[in-house]
């Protein structure tokens, strides 16, 4: 019954058609990031199929850049005696005191890093890697703040910092979050996994009941064609099934834009995809 009413939801926000380097894009509003990423692995508008790993014969690939067009967001900026253990975390304050944490990330070319540009939509293909997604914890903060992984495999969680963090996963509904998992401290140098499955959503937050500047992103997928950006928005995407396939960026901030894109057997595709704050939308 949610996802029925979910899909309605959706389906009724979607956005409008425009024009990008390297195929077609819809631009619908940040509200809907939610909603792309539920679509993406299956979860709205029909059950997702298994899938299925093959040898991917004269395979295509897509590199490309991510670029950012607006006004910047600003920061969001925490009194370090906001959280626990603050001589520690004053580590990565300003002088003021004050943790300024970047919530988009853009280069002086206006390349936008920490988006998620993944592959809908696609049944079978290139192996899922045995090694999923890894994330530390250091000097207050997850980093990388941004990655990606698929159902299936185990997001690595490692301990740098010598203070205690109580570290916990959310599956994000709309502006809700859904407990997905919770480690109550782990050991310096320790790790401890997880296991990316999905119940409602595709997105998971990370998160310190210590320290509420602490935040990070995983977008979980149906299939390996995935990747993050980098800090010169750079991406590529290897040994994919020739064809036409739907292309998605996500970014935590701002949102979602998807795209079509037709590859040949063999060759590389270039592409340059941007996005831009909610309000200019």
């Amino acid at each position: 019954m949610f996802l029925s009413w979910m899909a309605s939801w959706c389906h009724e926000r979607r956005g409008s058609v425009a024009r990008f380097d390297g195929g077609h894009t819809r631009n619908p509003p940040a509200e809907l990031g939610i909603c792309a990423a539920l679509l993406a692995i299956g979860l709205l508008g029909g059950p997702a199929g298994a899938y299925d790993e093959m040898t991917v014969e004269k395979p295509a690939s897509i590199v490309g850049v991510v670029k950012f067009s607006g006004t910047v967001p600003p920061p969001q900026r925490y009194r370090v005696t906001m959280g626990a253990n603050p001589e520690y975390c004053r580590a990565i304050a300003d002088a003021d005191g004050n943790i300024v944490a970047p919530q988009v990330r853009v280069s002086a070319l206006q390349e936008l890093a920490d988006v998620v540009v993944f592959l809908q939509e696609v049944e079978k293909g290139k192996p899922v890697p045995r090694d999923g997604p890894r994330v530390t914890v250091e000097q207050c903060r997850f980093g990388p703040r941004v990655v990606t992984g698929t159902i299936g495999q185990l997001l690595g969680v490692s301990m740098k910092d010598t203070i205690v963090h109580q570290i916990r996963g959310w599956e994000m509904v709309g502006k809700s979050r859904i407990p997905s998992f919770f480690s109550s401290g782990l050991n310096p140098g320790a790790e401890q996994a997880f296991p990316l499955h999905i119940k409602r959503s595709s997105i998971l937050q990370l998160s310190c009941d210590q320290h509420r500047f602490m935040e990070g992103w995983v977008l979980i997928t149906a299939n390996p064609y995935a990747t993050v950006t980098n800090e010169q928005g750079r991406f590529e995407l290897t040994d994919i099934p020739p064809g036409t396939h739907t292309i998605g960026a996500w970014h935590p901030v701002l949102g979602y834009q998807e795209g079509t894109v037709t590859l040949t057997a063999g060759h590389q595709t270039t592409m340059t995809l941007t996005l831009t704050p909610p309000a200019a939308k």
